[in-house]
């Protein structure tokens, strides 16, 4: 089977020849390209990445938690994996407790990640290319909202396992690459040692991490080359030093719990797969698309027909390119430029083809490969892909039918988007200067640029007006942060701060139901809670027993009653159904008065608001 690569003994050459100016940049300039963008972006999204009342609040009280002597899982319950907190409070333990501490750690894991993608793609490809991938995550990915809800984005994560477990596996896959380049055993140990970490952040990352491994061992065994005795010492290797991290962790656990306990701890983050309850509730089944399958199949589908016909035609007019184009040829260049322009504008649209295009990817990717297999050299300079392609489609897997990069998909989409990138602006210029020629690769890559700015404008776009409202400052000093002002809860957040400092004396104890662990962080106060999200799935994880046993063994000085819809997990509002805290309700009623009301009745379906309630004499 010939192929490019056969019939071009020195790849990197012909590559370079269709690259853009990118490529002959020197690499200082290339990094300078990205800290200036890094640094714009940061500036022009501080303070503004996270949610007042919604997850986030969870990230900051238990690794503050830790750091007071609590252990995770006996006195404080989670749905994830044991590593996040844990390094968060490493963190605290080291540069002070403060959100601010969080964000500059979290940017220095986001930048190292964003280097990794970029080493991983620039080995496979060229610098315009890998710059390309990585300046988009840094524009797409990584400091946006898009949604109502902050948290999702790389500096103030919903949850830090979905980051943590990101970063790992970029550093898992850098590390074996340049292990099995350079046949060093401590990359390969250092490589387990990032795969046994991602297993103590989230199932799905796991599992797309795993993928990635095996298709590299599997590249591996497909080449032609003499490192079939490599791999056989490289594997036991690797596994050894995976299984050291959920080791040591079940060592700690083990000092502060029966053994049966420790091993479900270290397993946390898998208890929701295997509650059917939770796997099957409508917010899961809406999130990927599993409520209308028909309607999301076919946008899908229509999704993946625009872009597939931007790309026959881009093909087609870059095949009829030559050095001096006519009239025409201009003419349907820019034709071409504008409907192109316009339908990767629609936010929202384009990710719904990220399936379709990933299995593609894949597929010539895996072509590509088996054509070089031969040549060791050549196979290495593609099992970076190899390995990226594996992990990607895993992990998109993870949104179902309704792939998007809003939401969780500023994570799950990611790798995705990398290798849409790298497909557009890569691997088709080589197919198209292989069959046509060299101007038609390079006007294909101006073209897919174009495309790749109009995909990336309006969701900036987006999320500077989202950014724009965000005017409400809550907290001070290092924790301090901003909030919209066209909503609720930024004001009714602070507020309560305010009313609560003004009742309170130190020491005393509060309790945020249903969920709002922000304030007890912001206030530098205790919950009694060992279930401190009573949102759905926790409480079909934990059940309701567990909140009442804490309430009653120590009840607080302090509950904060926060409305919080619920709807798309099909409930209603907590306290309301016996389903979901009536139980814990009633015995607040009775035991409580409530102090102050900010906003609205927050047991109505228009509540929105705080109520505190104090504890009777």
């Amino acid at each position: 089977m010939r192929t490019f690569w056969h019939q071009h003994p020195n790849p990197k050459r012909h590559i370079d020849s269709m690259a853009t100016r990118l490529d002959s940049l020197s690499p200082h300039a290339i990094f300078a390209i990205h800290a200036i963008a890094f640094v714009v972006l940061v500036w022009w999204s501080w303070g503004k990445w996270l949610d007042p009342l919604i997850d986030f609040g969870r990230e900051l009280y238990v690794p503050w938690q830790i750091t007071r002597g609590r252990v995770l899982y006996r006195d404080i319950a989670s749905l994830f994996g044991p590593l996040s907190p844990y390094v968060n409070a490493l963190w605290f333990q080291l540069f002070g407790v403060s959100l601010a501490t969080l964000v500059f750690c979290n940017l220095v894991i986001f930048a190292a990640m964003i280097a990794g993608i970029y080493r991983l793609v620039r080995r496979s490809t060229d610098r315009s290319t890998a710059s390309a991938a990585s300046l988009s995550i840094l524009l797409l990915f990584g400091f946006s909202q898009y949604v109502e809800i902050g948290n999702y984005n790389f500096v103030c994560p919903y949850s830090h396992e979905a980051t943590h477990g990101i970063a790992l596996s970029v550093a898992m896959m850098v590390c074996l690459q340049d292990a099995i380049a350079a046949g060093r055993r401590l990359l390969f140990a250092m490589a387990g040692a990032c795969f046994g970490l991602v297993l103590l952040t989230k199932p799905e990352i796991a599992l797309a991490a795993f993928a990635a491994v095996a298709a590299t061992w599997a590249a591996w065994v497909a080449t032609d080359t003499h490192d079939r005795r490599a791999l056989r010492q490289s594997v036991p290797l690797f596994l050894a030093t995976a299984a050291v991290p959920p080791l040591l962790f079940f060592l700690y656990f083990i000092r502060h719990m029966e053994s049966a306990e420790a091993w479900r701890a270290i397993m946390g983050a898998w208890t929701p797969v295997f509650i059917p309850a939770i796997t099957s509730n409508r917010f899961y089944r809406l999130s990927m698309g599993l409520d209308r399958p028909v309607s999301h199949g076919i946008a899908m589908f229509l999704s993946f027909a625009g872009w597939l016909a931007f790309v026959i035609v881009g093909v087609v007019v870059s095949c009829m390119e030559r050095s001096r184009p006519s009239v025409i040829r201009r003419a349907v260049w820019l034709t071409l430029i504008a409907g192109a322009v316009a339908f990767f504008m629609r936010t929202g649209t384009w990710p719904r083809a990220l399936p379709f295009i990933t299995a593609t990817g894949s597929l010539a990717v895996a072509v590509l490969f088996l054509g070089v297999r031969s040549n060791r050299a050549q196979a290495l300079r593609l099992l970076p892909l190899v390995t990226w392609s594996a992990f990607a489609l895993v992990l998109l897997a993870k949104m179902g039918l309704y792939p998007r990069i809003s939401h969780y998909g500023f994570y799950l989409g990611l790798p995705a988007g990398v290798l849409a990138i790298v497909l557009l602006y890569w691997l088709i210029p080589h197919q198209i200067e292989r069959y046509s020629s060299a101007a038609g690769a390079r006007f294909f890559r101006r073209l897919a640029l174009m495309a790749l700015v109009g995909a990336i404008v309006p969701y900036v776009g987006l999320s500077h007006a989202l950014y724009r409202t965000k005017q409400v400052a809550i907290g001070s000093g290092g924790d301090r942060f901003f909030a919209s002002s066209g909503f609720w809860q930024g004001h009714a957040v602070r507020q309560a701060l305010r009313h609560i400092e003004q009742l309170d004396a130190p020491h005393t104890t509060l309790a945020v139901l249903p969920e709002g662990a922000m304030l007890n962080y912001l206030l530098r106060r205790d919950s009694p809670l060992r279930v401190i999200n009573l949102m759905p799935p926790e409480i079909l994880a934990f059940g309701e027993d567990d909140v009442l046993h804490s309430l009653q063994a120590a009840p607080p000085d302090f509950v904060l009653l926060v409305h919080r819809d619920v709807i798309e997990y099909g409930y209603p509002l907590f306290g309301t159904d016996p389903r979901y805290g009536l139980r814990t309700m009633t015995w607040l009623t009775a035991h409580y008065r409530s102090s102050q009301v900010i906003g609205r009745n927050v047991m109505s379906n228009s509540g929105f608001g705080i109520e505190i309630f104090r504890r009777n004499p």
